[in-house]
């Protein structure tokens, strides 16, 4: 769990036992923690929504293979020995992939003649870091609506350096 929701837990956590306790004793003296408590409550809640799980898509054309052969060699097959779909771009001496167990995917890819396709991304970002990212569409093939999976399709991806001197993050 990162440490951002740790505080944001912390916070509901020790207050709303604070709010039970107000809410059990009358006078004047418990408006003070009560408005104190429901204020953590409520900024919590709107940091969460304002600054978590943050979504951003971003677009990039992307060369294929369906056969599982790349520029930089051969790519690791499942359980059933079955090549996956592999989307990948050159950035910076090396590539950024994604490889993609979807017989759907590879049949609509097979029967196209474009050798490079328009791949989207979902990117979640936490207090403007990048917490993970899952694949949008591929070709206008939908596999994901933000975080809900339309299509499945299992994988991996990531990032393969050719040139040793430099490493660059794909930045999806």
């Amino acid at each position: 769990m990162d440490a951002s929701y740790r505080v944001l837990l912390l916070c509901v956590v020790v207050a709303l036992p604070v709010i039970l306790v107000c809410l059990r004793k009358s006078g004047p003296r418990i408006w003070l923690p009560l408005t104190i408590s429901c204020s953590m409550v409520l900024i919590s809640f709107g940091v969460d929504r304002l600054f978590t799980n943050k979504l951003t898509i971003h677009e990039y054309p992307m060369n294929w293979s369906t056969n599982g052969v790349t520029p930089w060699g051969q790519v690791e097959t499942n359980a059933k020995g079955e090549s996956p779909v592999v989307i990948y771009r050159s950035v910076e001496g090396g590539y950024c992939f994604d490889a993609i167990f979807s017989p759907e995917l590879k049949t609509r890819l097979s029967q196209t003649n474009k050798p490079i396709v328009a791949v989207e991304y979902n990117v979640f970002r936490d207090f403007g870091r990048e917490s993970g990212y899952n694949i949008r569409t591929v070709d206008g093939m939908a596999f994901n609506e933000g975080d809900r999976n339309v299509l499945s399709g299992e994988g991996y991806g990531g990032y393969i350096e050719t040139d040793a001197s430099r490493h660059t993050d794909c930045g999806r």
